[in-house]
Formats: structure tokens, C-alpha cells, sequence
């Protein structure tokens, strides 16, 4: 036989040969036994297994009402962690679990531990600072008297609300006062402390000590002042790696205020050439603070013995080595005492100054200073205590919303306690919350200091008179603003129901619809909120929740995933692009490119501070300007700095007289210019800065058109640069005297 019939031989072998016969098909269904129903109908089968239309299987003509506890489309099963409200934006945890969308604040405590005793007796002269690169550690140094006096220093560290120290280490073994501490915030576990070693002629000295844990090494002693040394204070600059700058009173020249700028190497310390800050008598109560927000600049407060003891500012630029200052603002026209003067880390230009009014009853009193260039403007004065305030410290705390703590010993207390007041900053104003006792039991030699590294916490020394006046610590916390578990990644979805802690919870994901909402406006797009809400505009941190389709239903993070805007991080200066799928960043063209606009409407200074770096050169356009002050001049400089200027401006007026004016401590955009409102449509500048990079000089060539009080409509050319060679990362347009007024757009060039 062929191969094909041998083929269908076989397989009319097999089905003859096996259970399947010929029999089993006709008028039933196969035998139970052989894997069938037995039955002779469909009807009979369904029977047989006990099924029904409707119920467990659909018809072709059935409906699907019968389908019921299925999910959504796009929703997914999850565990809950806590509760779930129903429809509610929930997050994925690390641990695979959700958690509903919420916001907390951290609520204030003062105080928020227990007292912990560094030492029952015998210590003095004591400083305190937090190290900003570790979170929990601080250094107390002090004067020990159970140990000759000697120069001591001891790490402390905050667990929680407790305290625990290391083991002490000397710095000075010699008899050792008035001790001033300082971090390096741009080196790891560096500190300096500077001090009056009384065993060396009272020579002002400073020495390097390095954090190990809980232990401490010092470098090699270094005098920076070869007389005896009132030392008050000291302040590293944040944005100065290794510099630092200490005030003191000179008590070898006539007790004058000083400065000093020091540069840390290693464990070594060099000094440069000390400035005389104040030669105009004793100066005392010295207290010095960078700002944090502004590069290499510093206010030093102080009493003024040459001028009746006032309270009395200045604000310091340090420029490599040096220090320069510029005029004096009394703060206080009365004898002050116990200043303490503390930036804003949150507001640029922000500082609050607190003092013991002596020409009001010698209340706890505070002032909001406003630095703009080299001067500094004050606010009104605001009491915090209405009593004798003694031994008063003050602190801005970081991540706090711009609240600062004064600590000091009320006298209002039939004991003296130590106490606290928290005052709130907004413009120039102050605002205080009830005071709060730290300690009840005259408390002296009161000091505070900030952890950086914990959003309002703070430790408190203080020497504790009902405690046979021990040496004691204790930890406080300021409210802090709003956190939230929203981050800009972690949105899941929404509950489908309402849910409790451990539950199996349905959340409807990104893509699919949330049709359990109420109030929505159909059309309008959604951001999650931090609070666990939506709303149609953004929060912080930016989150699209999605598109409203009705009132009750939201299409979950819009209509694709093209609509997201990619991460803003580090894409600074970059345009938002698409190619039709997906959204990118991409990279600004050579050419000139707006950067910001600021208008002038009677303010003291025009600033552009942000988004300076991406370019090589810049256009500014200047119109409609004019000062407030009659014949006042208009000037801009880079970077608040108020030296190395070479600049002229020369032209002619409109009866063809020629004028010129040389500049070295800024540039001039208008001189001796009127003041009439009328006449600003007259004014008009373009401002050409060539240059950019750090290590170069700067080049300025512009054109000036304006109205002079004195020398009719005047036409000027500007030539110059800037002779430094710091990066430009902020320009100020300002007038020499009062408010004024324009519209400045500034444009960057980019060759790249």
C-alpha cells in the first residue's frame, strides 16, 4: 500500500480500536466514564453540571448583570497601610504597601526633653555651635575651673530629646576666657575656636579642632592679636570655603572694634591684617553673622562707647583676606547691651538683631535689619520682654519659616527662669508667640544654637541656679511648616473605597478613571495637594493628578503620559520640548536669551540675582528710570561688591557741553538726574557686560540718555569693567541716595 493509505489505515485503526466509537455520537453526549455529560441536549448537559443562563454562563443573546465584584479598569490591589479615605490620593511606600496623601506640621516644644547636667560646677565662658555636616553633633567650649582654667572642649550629640556627651579635650593649657566657636559648613567636622589665653600676655588666639566621633584633636594655636583681646565672636562664610572672620575688642588700641580674617588649612590657621570696624571709642558686645543667601557678606553689631553706647551696625564684605566695611546704622539710640544678631537662612538680605534696651528699662527687645549693597535699613523696634533681660542670645532657626528664638534670664518671674520667646518674621515686622520657661530657677549665661540638620531643633546652655547653678543642656523645638509624604514620583492612584489599616485595598492607578469624587469642574486639570486634596492649581511638590471628565470622575494623570513635564532638576536654563510622544529638555541655543525683568517702584535697589551662571555676557535694557531724590545719581555694580571698578561716563547735554565722570567703587548709569515723573519717558540706557567666567575680568560698554536737574537732557557714553575675577552671580542698579524708580529687562548671550 502507498504511504497515504497506510496513514488513513491507521487512524481508522484508532478510532475503532479505542474508547471513542462510532456509538458515542449518535443522540448523546459521551459517557461520564469517557469524559462527557452522558446528556442528549445542551440543556441536559448544563443540568448534568449544574450550570444556568444568566447565572454562570452567558448566552449569545444573555447580558452581563450577573458579572458582579470584578474591579475597575486599571485598578490594582494593594495593602493598606493605615486608614484609606474613599477616593482619596494614596502613595507607594517602600515597603510595597499605600498610604493616603498627608501633611504634618511639627509642633512646638520648648522644652521638648529633660535637663541633662554637663557639669555640677566649675565652668565658664562658654560658646556652642552645631556642625552643619553632621546631623546631631555640637561642640560646647569652655573655660574649666576644676582643671587650672584650662581651654576645654567636649561633643555633644542629640538623640530624640536627649543629650549625651563625649569624652573633653583640651585646647589650651593655660588659664583660658572668653571662648568663641564656629563651624566650617565647607569642610566636614572642622571647627575653629577662638579665645583669650590669660596665660599668654591675654593674647587673642584661635586653634582648629577635628570631630572623630565623639572625640575631639586640636591642631597647632595660632595669635591673631599680640595685646589683650576682648573676643566676642566668630563666624565662618558659607560661601568662602576655609575663611572665616572673628571680632573682638582691641584692648591694645584703645579698645576698638576689630575684625580679622582667618584661613583654615589643614589643622594650621594664618591670619591676614586685622580692620578697625569701629575708631571711635570702647567697643563692646560684639556680635558678627554671615548671610548665607549672599556671598561674602556680614553684619557686625556692637555698643559704641564712642557714641553713647547706641547700638550701632555695619555691614562687612570680606574679599579674600580682608574685610571692608560700610556706614555705620544705629540701630538703638540708647546704651544696649548682650547683642546677638542672627541671618535669615530663609529671606536673602533678612537679620534680626536682639538686645537689652537700657533706654527701656532694660526690656528684651529685637529689630529686623534689611541689607541691600554695603547698608543696612531697620525696621521698628519690638519688645519680647517686658522686664530686666539678662544674658540674651538669639537664633534664626533653619526650616522653621523664618521664626527665630530669643533665650535670656526673665526677671518678670519671681526666680528668674530661664525663658524663651519665638518671634516670627514677615517684611520688617515681628510677631511673638507666649513666652515659654525652659528652666524655673535663675538662669544665667543663657545660649542657644540651631541643629542645621533637624528643622527647628535646638539645644539651649544654660548655668542653673536652682540646681547649685550646674552646668546644664536641654533640647527645644520650634514649629515647623507643613511636610508632606508627596513626593514628586510617588502617586499612585485613588482609593476606590474606604478602606482600614491592613485591608486589601483596590486603587484605581494612572490611566484608569476615579469616578468616586465630588465638586470637580469637567475639563479643568487636577493637582494633587500635599494635604491629601485636589486642586486645580499646583503644590508643592508639583503633582498632576489628572483630568476632570465630570464632577465625580477624574481621568488620572491627564490623557497620556506625554503631558508630564520631565524633571526639572538640573536643567537649569533649559527649554520644555516635545516630539509629539514624549516631553524633553532641551538645551538654549547660542543667541541672546530673556532672562528676568525687574521693576523699580520706589525701591532702594534693582537686584537680579537667579539664572546668571548659564551665560557668557549680558544686555541690560533699562527705561523709564529716575530717582526719587532730586539730583541724585544712578549706579550698578556685580555681586554686591563696592571695589575694583574702572569706569567712566562722558558725553554731552543739549547745548553742547561736555561732561565726564570717573567711577571706582561702582559703575554710573546716570548722574545728577532729575527727579520729575514726567520726564521718564525721556530715559533710556543699554548696559553691554562682556565676560562671565571666573578668573577674568569684566568689560562694560553702554549708552546712557536721561534728563539732568542741573545740566538739561544729557547723552552719555559708559566704558569700564569690573576688575575682578569672581564669577558675576548677582548685578544691583541702585541710586546714591533715597528710592527710584524703572523697568530693567536683563538678556544673556550664549556663543554654545
Amino acid at each position: 500500500m502507498s504511504k497515504a493509505r497506510d496513514t488513513v489505515e491507521t487512524l481508522r485503526t484508532v478510532l475503532v480500536d479505542g474508547d471513542v466509537t462510532n456509538a458515542n455520537f449518535t443522540g448523546a453526549d459521551l459517557e461520564v466514564g469517557k469524559g462527557g455529560t452522558g446528556a442528549s441536549s445542551a440543556g441536559a448537559a448544563r443540568t448534568a453540571l449544574g450550570l444556568a443562563i444568566g447565572t454562570d454562563v452567558l448566552a449569545p443573546d444573555g447580558s452581563a448583570a450577573n458579572l458582579t465584584n470584578l474591579p475597575a479598569g486599571g485598578a490594582e490591589d494593594f495593602v493598606a497601610s493605615g486608614t484609606l479615605p474613599n477616593g482619596k490620593p494614596v502613595i507607594l511606600k517602600a515597603n510595597g504597601q499605600v498610604e493616603v496623601v498627608s501633611a504634618s506640621n511639627i509642633a512646638e516644644s520648648i522644652p521638648a526633653g529633660s535637663e541633662v547636667v554637663l557639669r555640677s560646677s566649675g565652668i565658664s565662658n562658654i560658646a556652642m555651635a552645631f556642625d552643619p555636616n553632621t546631623a546631631n553633633k555640637f561642640v560646647i567650649s569652655y573655660q574649666d575651673g576644676n582643671n587650672s582654667d584650662y581651654g576645654t572642649a567636649i561633643v555633644g550629640t542629640v538623640s530624640g530629646t536627649s543629650i549625651s556627651f563625649g569624652t573633653a579635650a583640651l585646647f589650651n593649657s593655660g588659664s583660658t576666657t572668653v571662648t568663641a566657636i564656629a563651624f566650617d559648613p565647607n569642610t566636614a567636622n572642622k571647627f575653629v575656636v577662638a579665645y583669650r589665653d590669660n596665660s599668654n600676655s591675654y593674647y587673642g588666639t584661635a586653634t582648629v579642632g577635628t570631630i572623630s566621633g565623639t572625640s575631639i584633636s586640636f591642631g597647632t594655636a595660632a595669635v591673631f592679636n599680640t595685646a589683650s583681646t576682648g573676643v566676642n565672636t566668630i563666624s565662618f562664610d558659607p560661601n568662602a570655603a576655609n575663611k572665616f572672620v572673628i571680632g573682638y575688642r582691641d584692648n591694645g588700641n584703645s579698645g576698638y572694634g576689630t575684625t580679622i580674617v582667618g584661613t583654615v588649612s589643614g589643622t594650621s590657621i594664618s591670619f591676614s591684617a586685622e580692620t578697625q570696624f569701629n575708631t571711635s571709642g570702647t567697643t563692646d558686645y560684639i556680635s558678627l553673622s554671615f548671610d548665607p543667601n549672599t556671598a561674602n557678606k556680614f553684619v557686625v553689631v556692637y555698643k559704641n562707647g564712642g557714641n553713647s553706647n547706641y547700638g550701632t551696625a555695619k555691614v562687612g564684605t570680606l574679599s579674600g583676606t580682608s574685610t571692608s566695611y560700610g556706614s555705620a546704622v544705629v540701630f538703638n539710640a540708647g546704651q544696649v547691651s548682650d547683642n546677638s544678631v542672627s541671618f535669615d537662612p530663609n529671606n536673602a538680605n533678612k537679620l534680626v538683631v536682639a538686645y537689652r534696651d537700657f533706654g527701656n528699662s532694660s526690656y528684651g527687645t529685637a529689630i529686623i535689619g534689611t541689607v541691600s549693597g554695603t547698608s543696612i535699613s531697620f525696621g521698628s523696634e519690638y519688645v519680647f520682654n517686658s522686664a530686666q533681660t539678662n544674658d540674651l542670645k538669639c537664633s534664626f532657626g533653619i526650616g522653621t519659616g523664618s521664626k527665630f528664638v530669643a533665650t535670656y534670664m526673665d526677671t518678670a518671674s519671681a526666680s528668674n527662669d530661664g525663658t524663651c520667646s519665638v518671634g516670627t518674621v514677615s517684611g520688617t515686622s515681628i510677631s511673638y508667640g507666649s513666652k515659654s520657661v525652659y528652666n524655673t530657677g535663675q538662669t544665667n549665661s543663657n545660649l542657644i544654637a540651631f541643629d542645621p540638620n533637624n528643622a527647628g531643633k535646638f539645644v539651649i546652655y544654660y548655668s542653673d541656679g536652682g540646681n547649685s547653678y550646674a552646668m546644664t543642656v536641654i533640647v527645644g523645638q520650634v514649629a515647623t511648616p507643613i511636610t508632606t509624604n508627596l513626593t514628586s514620583t510617588n502617586f499612585l492612584g485613588t482609593a476606590t473605597a474606604a478602606y482600614t489599616n491592613g485591608q486589601t485595598a483596590s486603587i484605581m492607578l494612572k490611566g484608569g478613571i476615579s469616578d468616586n469624587q465630588t465638586s470637580l469642574t469637567a475639563g479643568s486639570t487636577y493637582y494633587v495637594q500635599p494635604a491629601g486634596t485636589f486642586a486645580t492649581s499646583a503644590g508643592t511638590p508639583s503633582v498632576l493628578a489628572g483630568e476632570a471628565v465630570s464632577a465625580t470622575s477624574l481621568l488620572l494623570n491627564g490623557l497620556a503620559t506625554p503631558d508630564e513635564i520631565p524633571s526639572q532638576s538640573g536643567n537649569t536654563g533649559k527649554f520644555l520640548t516635545t516630539n509629539g510622544s514624549a516631553a524633553s529638555w532641551g538645551t538654549v541655543a547660542a543667541g541672546l536669551v530673556h532672562i528676568s525683568t525687574v521693576t523699580a517702584n520706589g525701591v532702594s535697589v534693582a537686584e537680579f540675582t537667579t539664572g546668571l551662571s548659564s551665560y557668557e555676557s549680558f544686555i541690560i535694557v533699562c527705561t523709564g528710570f529716575y530717582p526719587a531724590t532730586n539730583t541724585a545719581d544712578i549706579y550698578f555694580t556685580f555681586n554686591n561688591n563696592s571695589s575694583n571698578y574702572t569706569g567712566i561716563m562722558g558725553g554731552v547735554n543739549d547745548s553742547g557741553a561736555s561732561y565726564a565722570i570717573e567711577r571706582g567703587s561702582e559703575m554710573a548709569l546716570s548722574y545728577n538726574q532729575n527727579s520729575t515723573a514726567a520726564n521718564a519717558d525721556l530715559t533710556s540706557a543699554q548696559i553691554n557686560i562682556f565676560g562671565n567666567a571666573s578668573g577674568e575680568y569684566k568689560n562694560v560698554v553702554g549708552i546712557s540718555g536721561y534728563r539732568s536737574n542741573n545740566y538739561g537732557q544729557m547723552s552719555m557714553n559708559i566704558s569700564g569693567g569690573w576688575r575682578d575675577t569672581a564669577a558675576i552671580t548677582s548685578i544691583q542698579i541702585w541710586p546714591n541716595s533715597g528710592n527710584f524708580y524703572g523697568k530693567f529687562m536683563l538678556y544673556g548671550v550664549t556663543t554654545s
